[in-house]
């Protein structure tokens, strides 16, 4: 039995990029510590994450649609928290990536261990076809990871969505200083508490953030980790673009030409505190503290089984209805909200105001932006000590904790969502322990009773479910909140039939 898992580049070989020089296949690979107590160093063997039942699952049905355009993705990325600043040369940074936009398939590259690991869980859905999903699988973490931050590399990403797209972009773009300020989570950081920017310059939005000592002083690498993650995404969105257009010029057929979209749920995980005497040291085990970013566009969603079991949504959907996406697009795209006939509010055709690719409402709003978010995870007694040692970075930060020992992450699509509540996702996958607390089931187990439940009640969109294991995994308490409503949605299913 292996006391936990400790991440290590995948080694092999699958095309190599030179004599002697290994490569791996983005995400996925652990090494394992094993305590041995028959030797004095642990045992270390290479598993696939996917491959780690006890830790994480997944399971995906295209229900009754023909097609299944959702998607997910495991990744382990290497950051370097020291980095905290934007090169202000003039190389060309990004040229790797520039040579992927028109490859579809996972990168191989080079991996650096001496870098912060980065565990990373990604779900998508697809509309209008599965090619969105399916680009913005395999190209998004190698974006996050890779993408070259200078001033050259941020100034020709934005001239892309200012001179190509324009309409909301060109709005956006002018802004683009406290876009960056807000994603990162510095809003408090850089301005008083009567809320007066402490950049004084009227001017901010003409000049470069990363030139103000103000905000040199200010930011942290984890900080800048998020700024990673915006550019990243954004980054993204401007491949497939270039991808879709490619491609369609490409078609014989007109009729049939590329124009989808997906929406983007990501959830990244990095140590911050845990027993030294644990030879792993990861966010699922019980003696560790960690920080969990979200980024999210769109409806997918994400949900945290807290200690008692509560379900915690740590996303909020991107649809006209929600009041920041409202105020968002009214300031920009005034006249263009509407309601449908079922009464539902959409933007023009659109339910999601955040998504990758649908390039045709890229001009108006519809934005591949990224809300990020952060929450403390782990240990009770390392959340609490950190929570006093940090006290001012946190409540600068905004950083949200639901009192530590948290027991999963459920990443899930809205043909989950628009037949169950959260707190009904998170009693079916609690309803895998018997009353003693023993496991009965896996992540992935609970994971399939959650999608095949909606097949069961006439789920009628694709369904996918990721649980991640946290530290209080199975010991939540025995209390089913939502099995009277289950149990009637199951009734009205089979009378319906």
């Amino acid at each position: 039995m292996y006391h936990g898992m400790r991440v290590r580049s995948r080694e092999g070989r699958q095309g190599r990029a030179a004599i002697g020089q290994f490569v791996r296949c983005l995400s996925q690979h652990l090494s394992i510590s094993a305590s041995n107590t028959a030797q004095s160093s642990p045992i270390t063997f290479n598993v696939s994450m996917l491959k780690v039942p006890s830790n994480y699952g997944y399971y995906s049905s295209r229900v009754n649609r023909l097609y299944n355009e959702d998607n997910h993705q495991v990744g382990i990325l290497d950051i370097d928290f020291n980095e905290k600043s934007v090169d202000l040369g003039n190389r060309t940074d990004n040229k790797s990536l520039e040579a992927r936009i028109s490859q579809i398939e996972e990168p191989q590259y080079n991996s650096v261990s001496s870098k912060t690991k980065v565990f990373n869980f990604s779900i998508f859905d697809g509309h209008g076809g599965n090619e969105c999903s399916t680009y913005v699988r395999n190209h998004l973490l190698e974006n996050i990871e890779k993408f070259k931050i200078s001033d050259k590399s941020i100034n020709q990403l934005f001239k892309f969505y200012q001179k190509e797209i324009g309409g909301y972009w060109r709005r956006w773009t002018r802004r683009k200083n406290l876009h960056f300020i807000n994603s990162m989570g510095l809003d408090n950081y850089i301005r008083s508490i009567q809320g007066n920017l402490l950049i004084h310059d009227p001017n901010l939005e003409n000049h470069r953030l990363w030139d103000y000592e103000e905000f040199k002083n200010s930011i942290s690498g984890q900080d800048f980790f998020k700024l990673r993650i915006l550019l990243g995404f954004l980054y993204t969105d401007y491949q497939f673009l270039n991808f879709e257009d490619k491609m369609n010029d490409l078609k014989q057929n007109k009729d049939h030409l590329i124009n989808s979209g997906s929406t983007a749920t990501s959830a990244f995980f990095y140590t911050l505190d845990y027993d030294k005497t644990n030879p792993n040291g990861y966010f699922y085990e019980e003696d560790v503290l960690s920080r969990l970013v979200i980024a999210h566009v769109g409806d997918t969603r994400a949900i945290l089984c807290d200690r008692d079991g509560t379900a915690r949504s740590l996303t909020k959907d991107h649809h006209p209805s929600n009041p920041i996406e409202s105020r968002r697009l009214t300031r920009y795209s005034t006249g263009l909200m509407m309601t449908d006939s079922f009464g539902e509010e959409r933007f023009l055709n659109y339910a999601n105001t955040r998504a990758f690719g649908d390039l045709t409402a890229k001009n108006i709003g519809v934005t591949a932006e990224p809300e990020i978010s952060e929450f403390l995870v782990g240990n009770v007694r390392l959340l609490q000590k950190y929570k006093r040692d940090h006290r001012d970075y946190i409540k600068k930060t905004n950083m949200v904790d639901f009192g530590g020992d948290d027991c999963f992450l459920v990443l899930v699509t809205d043909g989950v969502t628009n037949m169950l509540s959260d707190q009904e996702v998170v009693d079916l996958i609690t309803s895998t322990t018997n009353n003693k607390g023993a496991l009965r089931g896996t992540p992935g187990e609970a994971a399939r009773e959650v999608v095949q439940f909606v097949e069961s009640i006439g789920g009628d969109d694709n369904a996918t479910c990721l649980v991640i294991k946290l530290g209080g995994w199975s010991r939540w308490p025995m209390i089913d909140r939502t099995g009277q409503l289950r149990e009637s949605k199951i009734m009205s299913g089979r009378r319906e039939r």
